[in-house]
């Protein structure tokens, strides 16, 4: 789902497929633009495709917002801010990028530091996009990897701002920006009037009404193989993101190197292939899916039994599939795949 980013993912042409309504209570249109370094879908019914235009307008608007905030990589976001001048002073920055933090240091809390945002530390050693990529000396990881504790982001409610307690330490929101964007840009959908929509962030969906009657159907995407190995109904407001050692890794020397960093280890987490939550927070559901993912299935298990509010579906790296009982009903394998449910 994380394009996926990360079984599963969603892809943008095959959930088109999949979610066309066949009824004559208004129209399917779907509009596209790159943003957030992938590609935005968004789905929606509407009478006419002028309302579908100046809707999906607003809600692109939102996003653009959001990523003038927390882009790490536009000069003046407030996470470019922070990561350039925080360690040495206090950055005053918007309410909800403080906010945002704040939740983020919640999960991290919540998960034992699964989830850490200061994880951008260490990414400028994982060069995976390199034609000759290597993975990174252990010593230069150790090093890097002293600048890793969300413990040490200090936050200032009056003033709101945000100060970094080590030299050199550095944010990024990439593991939760994307859920407040999606939840951003569903409001902005509902001011205009639509109510049946899929907001799709790169495989991070959001889903607002039903397919007039029926729920939204998506398809998730086998992490190894370019078919689809389930389908998920998904019913009004629920989100579903995707954590997966597939969207970005590299090979060396027959060893699978992906994005997805143990905040404590500073290397890639390993035992799961994919995560998938579901859950009506497309906040927390982003967050979780990192977390999870670097807890590993059986962490990631007792974490789902304590949290009821969210659904998982768990593939691991021998390709099997586990999955919360209570997505039974809601799931349709389109093979021979079997399911253990939890």
């Amino acid at each position: 789902m994380r394009t996926i980013p990360r079984l599963a993912s969603l892809l943008p042409a095959i959930l088109t497929l999949i979610v066309t309504p066949a009824c004559n209570k208004g129209e399917l249109f779907t509009f596209s633009r790159p943003m957030l370094g992938t590609m935005i879908n968004i789905s929606l019914i509407a009478d006419t495709r002028e309302t579908g235009v100046r809707a999906s307008t607003a809600a692109f608007s939102e996003i653009a917002r959001i990523e003038a905030l927390m882009s790490p990589k536009l000069a003046d976001s407030d996470i470019a801010r922070i990561n350039r001048e925080a360690s040495r002073v206090p950055v005053s920055v918007s309410g909800e990028t403080f906010e945002l933090i704040r939740a983020s240091i919640g999960v991290s809390r919540e998960t034992d530091g699964a989830f850490d945002i200061s994880f951008a530390s260490l990414g400028g050693l994982w060069r995976l996009g390199d034609d000759n990529f290597q993975p990174p000396e252990p010593r230069l990881v150790a090093r890097a990897l002293r600048l890793v504790d969300y413990r040490k982001i200090v936050l200032e409610d009056k003033a709101r701002r945000v100060f970094l307690a080590l030299p050199g330490m550095k944010l990024g929101l990439g593991g939760i920006a994307k859920g407040y964007a999606l939840g951003c840009a569903a409001r902005a959908l509902g001011r205009e009037g639509v109510r049946a929509f899929i907001v799709d962030a790169g495989g991070d969906i959001l889903v607002g009404g039903d397919k007039l009657g029926r729920p939204w159907r998506v398809g998730l995407m086998h992490p190894r193989e370019k078919e689809i190995i389930l389908a998920l109904s998904l019913g009004n407001g629920e989100a579903v993101v995707t954590s997966g050692d597939y969207e970005r890794f590299a090979v060396y020397r027959g060893e699978r190197y992906h994005h997805i960093l143990d905040p404590k280890t500073g290397f890639p987490a390993r035992g799961l292939s994919s995560v998938s939550v579901i859950g009506s927070d497309p906040v927390r559901a982003d967050a979780y899916a990192t977390a999870l993912f670097v807890m590993g299935g059986v962490r990631a298990r007792k974490f789902a039994a304590a949290h009821p509010e969210i659904k998982l579906i768990l593939i691991d790296e021998e390709m099997r599939i586990a999955a919360s009982r209570s997505l039974k009903g809601r799931i349709s394998p389109t093979g021979s795949e079997e399911i253990e449910w939890f």
